[in-house]
């Protein structure tokens, strides 16, 4: 399989069908007028590809009042035998391309997800909230609702639970149910979201940047 990160831009009229259609097959409807939006908000894409499409992620690596951040967009992995590869190749390829963008900087990483696979992608970063067993602080519900707001959520967001209610339209995820990873404490704390609906958690952590020079997420 390959790995490509280019410029959502460059995204072709037949390459967006392939990513409806990826979404239709895990159970996100999610189609043309989303897809259109995310190239307008998120400038990157990372795709995994052979014979077909394995999986896609919007990605943005920008500054949020200042922060350096990773800010994973809709993206979807499809059902087979490489999912976990897959999803653990397009998010190291964003940390590749944000240790060149943000040298010797620590970089937040946040997310919108609804799956125990993809809260467990941050376990190799730093300060993750929310967490098992950790109230989180004033300013980490800040974070929260700045990324909420960036990912034109805030309305239906609550800043305690980290969450998205239900509302009309599909929440706007990382889909990973493909990936059968995560484990018992990433389950109960991702709990039961139904994103069809709109349901969603936001979650961020840090990636150091000792660790984004060392290959963050392309460790053998």
């Amino acid at each position: 399989m390959e790995t490509e990160s280019r410029d959502s831009v460059s995204l072709k009229p037949a390459e967006l069908d392939e990513f409806g259609q990826l979404l239709a097959s895990v159970g996100l409807p999610l189609g043309d007028p989303h897809l259109d939006l995310h190239i307008e908000k998120f400038p990157l894409v990372v795709l995994v590809t052979d014979d077909e499409l394995h999986g896609f992620l919007f990605g943005s690596l920008e500054r949020v009042g200042g922060t350096p951040c990773i800010l994973w967009g809709l993206g979807g992995v499809r059902r087979s035998k490489q999912a976990s590869a897959v999803l653990k190749s397009m998010v190291g390829e964003l940390y590749r391309r944000a240790a060149i963008s943000f040298p010797d900087e620590d970089v937040l990483v946040g997310g919108r997800l609804a799956h125990p696979s993809a809260y467990a992608m941050m376990s190799q970063l730093v300060d993750v909230v929310p967490r098992p067993k950790y109230q989180p602080t004033g300013e980490e519900r800040a974070w929260g609702r700045r990324l909420a707001k960036r990912f034109a959520c805030d309305a239906a967001y609550d800043d305690r639970a980290f969450r998205t209610t239900a509302t009309k339209q599909p929440a706007a995820i990382i889909h990973t149910g493909a990936v059968k990873t995560g484990g018992k404490a990433a389950q109960e704390l991702v709990g039961d979201v139904d994103p069809v609906v709109g349901e969603a958690m936001i979650a961020f952590g840090w990636a150091m940047a000792e660790h984004l020079q060392n290959g963050l997420g392309h460790s053998a």
